[in-house]
């Protein structure tokens, strides 16, 4: 069956610019099928207010198992946020093909992983951005069912289906950036994988989502990528801030070869120089970014106070993603000058040799940029990103084989960092994430 249904099966054996460190005596195969599989069987949410038909019904993989309900909050449960799709959708890119290995019970009249993934194309074609006229960017935030009682999953349960009723709010049906790249991303695979001659145009509504994302979420003055449509023309300090986590370096260059319209290289290029202001300004040496820069005084540099979230001006819950991002980066593409130093000087060395001095990967979490301890260690959202910048990194053979066989990576935890993340960190460290066709 497998080969009838995708073009790139997995395991899919990619042909990097830099090899990665793979580990011989790990069954990696078994380790990611075991966690898309939980991933299936937990996390598939289908809307109520849509047929429930092979080509009708829409899905997401929800965010977590649980979500605080804040006072004053709208009150149903928060299922799924435009990250959590992204993530989804490019996993089930990558992992079409193994549907022989996932021993799944499929939707009624699903047959295959692309069924899945048109669910998913669906959601994001139903909910758009509010922002703008003719916004095709994904709306941030869908909710659920009302919460009852300390239940604040948001769905219902049926014969092992998991049902509930979509809708936006106005007050967060924006976009966030991230998560509509990886969209755009995920629907360039798909166009790859499977062709679009069916159902969807794939590239074309990459194409549409592409000229939204440019005209919404990038900076007019400086070409940085903005937080999300959201924040286009904001005068004050989220106007021009960056998300360093947005900086997905291998997907913009996909969508430079892909989007002749717009100059996807002069966005690259403002979010290298991201990265370089950030390392020269606090001269850091073991590669750590904190989750959000700001312009001040002609550079880029870490926030000393917070701006949107918390600890804006640490290696915190959005950096988290960064070794897995930039380390993409190199695997897939290979070095990358940045101004007199590099990609793999600033970045991919020091964060493996950073990580590699930590003799229990449970020790891992957020930190401050100085390397010290943020907070409570949280392995199960930090260590798994680091495994892509151990591949990379291959001065350690070790470490990497030490990530690998940590417990904790393919354990299910029911969150989008917890599970999505750390899937999509061990396919790109096992070399088996790829590039559209034509890239």
């Amino acid at each position: 069956m497998s080969n009838k249904f995708a073009r790139n099966s997995f395991p899919y054996k990619s042909s990097y610019a830099i090899s990665p460190v793979i580990p011989e005596n790990i069954n990696i195969k078994e380790k990611i099928i075991s966690l898309f599989k939980q991933i299936l069987q937990n996390d598939l949410i289908i809307d109520t207010n849509a047929p429930l038909e092979k080509d009708k019904f829409r899905m997401v993989f929800r965010h977590c198992l649980t979500w605080e309900i804040e006072e004053g909050d709208i009150n149903v449960s928060h299922i799924t946020t435009s990250e959590s799709h992204g993530y989804g959708m490019m996993i089930l890119a990558y992992m079409a093909g193994c549907e022989e290995s996932l021993d799944h019970k499929w939707i009624p009249g699903c047959v295959c992983i692309k069924d899945y993934f048109d669910a998913m194309l669906r959601t994001v074609l139903e909910f758009p951005s509010s922002i703008g006229k003719n916004n095709h960017l994904f709306a941030w935030e869908l909710f659920g069912f009302p919460a009852d009682g300390e239940n604040k999953s948001g769905y219902k349960q049926t014969d092992g289906i998991k049902t509930a009723p979509f809708t936006k709010d106005q007050k967060s049906a924006d976009c966030a950036t991230d998560g509509d790249m990886d969209i755009i991303c995920a629907l360039l695979l798909a166009d790859s994988q499977w062709g679009s001659d069916k159902n969807y145009n794939y590239k074309q509504i990459a194409l549409d989502m592409l000229e939204c994302l440019w005209n919404y979420c990038v900076h007019k003055k400086y070409f940085t990528l903005l937080l999300g449509d959201w924040t286009l023309g904001n005068k004050g300090v989220l106007g021009s801030a960056v998300r360093i986590s947005d900086i997905i370096p291998a997907h913009l260059k996909v969508f430079a070869k892909t989007d002749k319209e717009h100059d996807w290289q002069k966005v690259l290029d403002a979010s290298y120089n991201v990265i370089r202001d950030l390392c020269e300004s606090k001269n850091l040496q073991n590669g750590l970014l904190p989750d959000f820069a700001i312009f001040k005084d002609g550079k880029w540099k870490a926030p000393k106070k917070t701006i949107l979230e918390g600890d804006d001006g640490s290696y915190s819950y959005n950096a988290c993603r960064v070794p897995w991002r930039l380390g993409s980066d190199y695997l897939l593409y290979g070095d990358t000058k940045i101004n007199t130093s590099s990609l793999f000087n600033l970045i991919v060395k020091p964060l493996n040799e950073f990580t590699s001095a930590f003799t229990d990967i449970d020790q891992l979490g957020p930190f401050n940029l100085d390397g010290s301890p943020l907070g409570e260690r949280d392995p199960e959202t930090f260590a798994a990103p680091f495994l892509v910048t151990a591949a990379a990194g291959k001065a350690n053979p070790d470490w990497v084989e030490k990530i690998w066989n940590w417990q904790g990576l393919d354990d299910y935890n029911g969150d989008n960092y917890g599970d999505y993340v750390k899937l999509l960190s061990m396919l790109t460290a096992s070399g088996n994430t790829w590039l559209p066709s034509g890239i």
